[in-house]
């Protein structure tokens, strides 16, 4: 009788120890010291319709950065994002224009060399970021002196260049790279979870000139060698701001492999779709946009 209820303790400690280890406490745990480099590479294409008129866009956005990890406390982590490589590209059928540091353009247009003159700024500029344990991004600091210098670099170079720097500088500035990156980061659960777990985020952000409201559905379907593979699902509503009207709406799915000692998204593949209409300078747009958003993180030795 002793050696089979030691025998049935033994079984229940094995069936418990099982339980614990197979539980993971994912959170933003990266070394001091520490060098990555992060790049984030977006293709979006969009469908517009005007007064029946279809017109058809693609906006591609690629940037990769020296990331440091420059301080590190219990409740944050300072790092730092130096952008090294740009590209920014827009294509429809009228026309193509846009900058990429890696491959620059040939037999460049007017507008390829303003894009030019506001994307070059950016190359090798820094800025600050400190993100909290649960990925919360508490603050970023250094971006509008960047964007200052996006704009000043054509100033002079007409109205058209104005505009684009206007909006540059809202796409650029220290709140809106706060609200892109916030994005990326706010993916943690709060408890520790194991493989087949839920968990629910909702982020409400405004990036350019829109009121984003993303809920998020997360779901931990493997952990293997410290690597955490998580799917995701979201609703989106995304309302314009800055004098246009409207509403768009959507959702996205996507795949995830989250290091569980850093918490560092290794790579990151999203899929979105947005439809709806928005009402600017006297014009109703109908859009559908269809994105597709990679994230990828590896060491620098």
């Amino acid at each position: 009788m002793k050696i089979r209820r030691i025998v049935f303790a033994g079984l229940f400690l094995i069936a418990g120890l099982n339980v614990t280890t197979a539980q993971v406490k994912l959170s933003f745990n990266p070394e001091k010291g520490k060098k990555y480099e992060y790049q984030s590479e977006m293709i979006q294409n969009i469908q517009q319709n005007v007064m029946g008129q279809t017109i058809p866009m693609e906006l591609e956005m690629n940037i990769k950065y020296l990331m440091e990890i420059k301080g590190k406390t219990s409740q944050e982590t300072q790092m730092q994002y130096t952008y090294k490589e740009v590209a920014y590209i827009i294509n429809s059928p009228m026309m193509k224009m846009g900058y990429d540091s890696k491959n620059p353009i040939e037999n460049p247009s007017e507008m390829d060399k303003i894009f030019s003159k506001i994307f070059s700024t950016l190359i090798d500029e820094s800025f600050m970021i400190v993100v909290a344990p649960d990925g919360t991004i508490t603050s970023v600091t250094g971006m509008e002196l960047i964007a200052e210098k996006m704009v000043n670099a054509i100033s002079g170079d007409g109205t058209m260049a104005a505009q684009l720097g206007a909006q540059m500088k809202m796409q650029f500035g220290d709140d809106a790279i706060k609200n892109s990156f916030q994005q990326a980061f706010k993916i943690y659960p709060a408890n520790p979870v194991k493989k087949g777990d839920s968990w629910n985020l909702e982020s409400k952000t405004t990036i350019s000139n829109m009121n984003t409201d993303v809920k998020t559905k997360y779901s931990l379907k493997d952990i293997s060698k410290n690597l955490a593979t998580i799917t995701f699902e979201s609703v989106m509503e995304l309302i314009p701001t800055e004098g246009m009207e409207g509403n768009l709406s959507g959702s996205q799915t996507g795949t995830m492999i989250v290091d569980t000692k850093t918490g560092m998204t290794i790579t990151s593949d999203v899929s979105q779709n947005m439809k709806g209409n928005v009402k600017a300078q006297g014009f109703d747009v109908q859009m559908e946009v269809d994105g597709k958003v990679k994230i990828s993180t590896k060491d620098v030795k």
